[in-house]
């Protein structure tokens, strides 16, 4: 390719639109689409609505009567509030029984209904007959605030139907409340009066700490052994660790039994309370699908030394380990010899690295550096969602039971379950500490099949969408309330499932300590200090899948296929769509480079005079008070920054269609993305997939060579490499370097900027003698095979 001054750019621009080309101009992106502000209705230190609840606490009863002379009575109570009713457990055979229950009611449904009474009924549960009641007239019932202490529960006197005095106390407490009262998380609410009694602890809301995650790092050293045998002894032989379900194998070595050195380090993630165990295995490899252990050691996680950030790699401690034989250790090569392996030793160093750990496994490590300064406090009201799609159930039937689960660092919480409503209404509110402000918080919408499909076993809920939020948007102090789009790229293209109402708060702890996070690190000491020499999406996947294990197994649990969403686990899958999308970023970034440099070029091409003699001017006056130059610099970016204050965002950043070329993306494009791994698709279209990634290839081999043929052009002026152009080069240092010590250097500055900016009259057509010698420069593009 011939290079002009214009070639890199023009190269460039070429390549951008062939690519623009290769997309069909198909819209598929919703009209609506956008991030809508939401008008708050909030009380003072709340940024959630308020939803009204009546509250029911029974605690205890005493001196209940017996069924008869042998028999004591099973005791539960429900409350009674016209259609919604509740009842406790039953304690079998006891007068005294307590139950410690809280029941919430909705004053929605109350009013919708007109219920003006609730009743508390004590019930034997051998007879289901009514042993005595108490009611409440809701107009009598106190209202307690947020900052007002809790209700005490007291002794309340049971009266039968006629409204006599009955035998027996109950103790309890009624009051009106909101959502943010203590007892609302552990309370049966009216809400859940759709949902059976099994499935009703998988539908009440949770926060989920993650498990502490560590970097299991197992360096083998060597292995030896003593074997009595006969021939070359000559063995393929490699080692296997296994930490629960990941496993991993050094590089294989053919050489003499006896003394193996393998010098490699195997990395893992684990995570607290260590329950797997450290296996680790030296094998032979005898010929296709013909392995042989010859030793093996388990050792426990637990037991393996900890480096929170003190210790270096070299002051860890090594270890020689004697490895058990198995009793069938007799191994035959290649030659018909047989080797009997009578002990063996490895040896190795094992340690936990918990910086490691906390970075790849929760994707806020601040919380992991030691003595970290708390920068804030994020607060996230949950308000709800508004036209959320049907899901078609296996019966056929058509509902929604969402929820929404947030994901900041080592804490996620999950919502309530809304029964059977596109339209959920949450209000929810919840808070975690900030260490830095470079963090995103992520909030996904879900379908709970488990509401209908529990009993069969094979319920899989769906996921509805997502949202980020950039904590670094936030103005702190300033509340954010707004509808953001759950928006989901299908193969039939970008979808909206709906909207997600949130409201985001930002407080700022300290100034000091918000001014010293942005000049510290972003990672642990241990990342720039000892670095992990492995590909790092390896560990991530492991670590998402530990967390999703460990999720699962919580009450109530969390899904896979939810926990992998919120990690975006498939984000590093190539797709066309994504490489065009990172291309025209790039190019985006470049913009301001590319657009200076257009106009420079209609400068000097002296097609309006007035603006070249302009900048001849500008360019004299900047030589003559040289010293203005950074101050006037300075000062130009600092009033920018002023103008664009009037144009700063007015909500967090969200998802871009047109950014992400979803409104453009050919659909053969996106059903590529959504293929499986592998390919499904026959022979015919693999093909012309695979022919169109290598001429996209083809295009980026051929700009990244011509970049790299510059750099070695550049590097071989004192390399030696093209003897001439070395010596050229370096005679024209010397004489500049002379030249320049008893020149100003203003006087070489104006000359080399208006020989450059001279008339086209005065310019050759031919190109310079600096191109045509950097032109000649020697590369390394010809070596390449």
């Amino acid at each position: 390719m011939c290079w002009t001054r214009k070639g890199f750019l023009l190269l460039l621009l070429k390549l951008m639109s062939i690519m623009s080309l290769m997309a069909a101009s198909f819209s598929l992106a919703p009209a609506d689409a956008v991030v809508k502000y939401v008008q708050p209705n909030f009380e003072d230190g709340m940024i959630v609505g308020r939803i009204c609840y009546l509250f029911v606490r029974v605690v205890k009863a005493r001196c209940l009567p017996d069924v008869d002379v042998d028999q004591k009575p099973d005791p539960y109570v429900e409350v009674n509030a016209g259609n919604l009713r509740s009842i406790t457990n039953s304690v079998p055979e006891e007068q005294n029984p307590e139950w410690n229950s809280t029941f919430a009611f909705s004053r929605r449904q109350l009013d919708n209904a007109q219920i003006t009474r609730i009743y508390v009924v004590v019930y034997d549960g051998f007879t289901d007959d009514s042993v005595g009641l108490i009611s409440f007239d809701l107009s009598d019932i106190p209202e307690r605030s947020r900052n007002d202490k809790p209700v005490v529960p007291k002794w309340h006197q049971l009266i039968d139907q006629s409204g006599r005095t009955a035998q027996g106390e109950l103790m309890l407490s009624v009051w009106k409340g909101m959502q943010s009262d203590e007892a609302f998380c552990d309370s049966w609410k009216s809400d859940w009066l759709e949902a059976s009694g099994v499935v009703r602890p998988h539908i009440v809301p949770k926060v989920y700490n993650l498990p502490r995650l560590w970097c299991l790092r197992v360096h083998i050293v060597e292995f030896k052994c003593i074997a009595l045998a006969c021939g070359s002894k000559i063995v393929e032989s490699y080692v296997t660790v296994v930490v629960g379900c990941q496993r991993k194998t050094t590089k294989r070595m053919k050489k003499p039994l006896a003394h193996y050195v393998w010098d490699e380090e195997l990395t893992f993630v684990a995570a607290e309370p260590f329950e797997d165990d450290l296996q680790i295995s030296i094998q032979a490899h005898l010929g296709p699908g013909r392995d042989k252990v010859l030793g093996r050691i388990i050792i426990p996680v637990q037991t393996v030394q900890r480096r929170v950030g003190g210790l270096s790699s070299a002051e860890l401690e090594h270890q020689w380990h004697d490895l058990q034989v198995p009793p069938n250790a007799a191994v035959a090569n290649g030659a018909g010899d047989e080797l009997t392996v009578s002990s063996c030793r490895v040896h190795l160093t094992t340690c936990l690295d918990s910086e490691y750990g906390a970075h790849y496994g929760s994707g806020d490590h601040t919380d992991e550096i030691a003595n970290p300064p708390l920068v804030g406090l994020l607060e996230v009201g949950i308000i709800g969602a508004r036209g959320l799609p049907p899901i078609k159930r296996k019966n056929g039937r058509l509902s929604s039971h969402p929820y929404c689960v947030a994901r900041y660092g080592r804490k996620w919480v999950r919502t309530r379950t809304i029964i059977n409503s596109r339209d959920p209404l949450f209000q929810e509110q919840y808070s975690w500490d900030v260490y830095d402000t470079a963090t995103v918080l992520i909030v996904g919408v879900f379908d709970n099949a488990q509401v209908e499909e529990s009993s069969s076993g094979g319920y899989k809920g769906v996921n509805i969408g997502k949202i980020r939020i950039h904590l670094s948007d936030l103005q702190p102090g300033r509340i954010y309330c707004h509808a953001y789009p759950l928006l989901v790229l299908q193969p039939s293209g970008v979808k909206k499932m709906g909207e997600l109402c949130l409201s985001v708060r930002f407080t700022s702890k300290s100034l000091t300590n918000m001014v010293r996070m942005y000049g510290s690190p972003n990672l642990p000491k241990m990342h720039h200090r000892d670095p992990l020499q492995i590909l790092i999406e390896g560990l991530q996947f492991h670590a998402v899948q530990i967390v999703a294990f460990r999720l699962s197994q919580m009450d109530p649990p969390l899904r896979k296929e939810a926990v992998e969403y919120m990690c975006d686990v498939q984000s590093h899958l190539w797709s066309m769509r994504k490489s065009k999308v990172n291309f025209y970023r790039i190019m985006s970034a470049l913009s301001i480079v590319i657009t200076f440099w257009q106009r420079f070029l209609y400068v000097c091409s002296w097609e309006n005079p007035a603006i070249t003699l302009l900048v001849h001017a500008v360019f004299l006056l900047a030589l003559m008070f040289h010293r203005f130059i950074l101050p006037s610099t300075l000062l130009f970016t600092f009033f920018s920054i002023v103008w664009n204050y009037r144009h700063r965002p007015t909500h967090p950043s969200h998802v871009d269609i047109k950014i992400s070329l979803t409104d453009t993306v050919h659909p053969d494009e996106l059903d590529e993305e959504f293929d499986t791994f592998p390919t499904s698709r026959s022979s015919g279209l693999t093909m012309m997939r695979y022919d169109r990634l290598r001429c996209l290839a083809s295009r980026i081999q051929t700009v990244m060579g011509d970049v790299a043929s510059c750099g070695e052009r550049i590097t071989a002026l004192t390399t030696w490499r093209d003897p001439t152009a070395t010596a050229v080069f370096g005679l024209f240092t010397l004489a500049a370097a002379v030249i320049m010590c008893f020149t100003p250097w203003k006087i070489l500055v104006a000359m080399v900027g208006l020989y450059i900016m001279r008339h086209p009259k005065l310019q050759r057509k031919m190109p310079s003698f600096v191109w045509n010698f950097y032109r000649r420069l020697s590369h390394k593009a010809d070596s390449v095979l």
